[in-house]
């Protein structure tokens, strides 16, 4: 089977992970690396990334990092995505760290932040969410 990461760099995952050009740099020990192209169809009428495509982008790489973290065999039901916008994220590349925090029988979260291209914190995502099997 593909590794989710490598599935993932493929564009070959799903179609918001691919509009957002979601795609996996590194890991390391307690934190995992990706890169999101924001494009102009996630802008809002005052020229910045809409909200809500900001939390979507957030939730696409808490929920694959919590995939990557149960070996495919769980998937995360989000149960509570609370997002904390810290400032505007302009069209372009940004930069996601994602750390877990608990991978449970009944329970799971983690913890997503966006920086903007001069890596500056934008907005930081909790996500809970309850491990769903995902029959493979």
């Amino acid at each position: 089977m593909t590794d989710v990461y490598q599935q993932l760099n493929e564009a070959a995952f799903c179609p918001t992970m691919t509009f957002f050009g979601l795609t996996h740099v590194k890991s390391d020990a307690e934190t995992t690396h990706f890169r999101v192209t924001f494009p102009q169809a996630a802008l809002n009428p005052m020229g910045y990334v809409q909200g809500g495509m900001i939390s979507a982008a957030l939730d696409d790489a808490t929920s694959i990092a919590m995939i990557k973290g149960y070996d495919r065999k769980k998937a995360p039901l989000s149960t509570n995505l609370h997002i904390l916008f810290h400032r505007p994220m302009p069209e372009g590349l940004g930069h996601i760290e994602v750390k877990i925090i608990n991978l449970g029988r009944k329970s799971a979260t983690s913890e997503g932040r966006l920086f903007d291209a001069n890596h500056k914190l934008v907005a930081t995502l909790l996500h809970s969410a309850q491990p769903v099997d995902t029959g493979q």
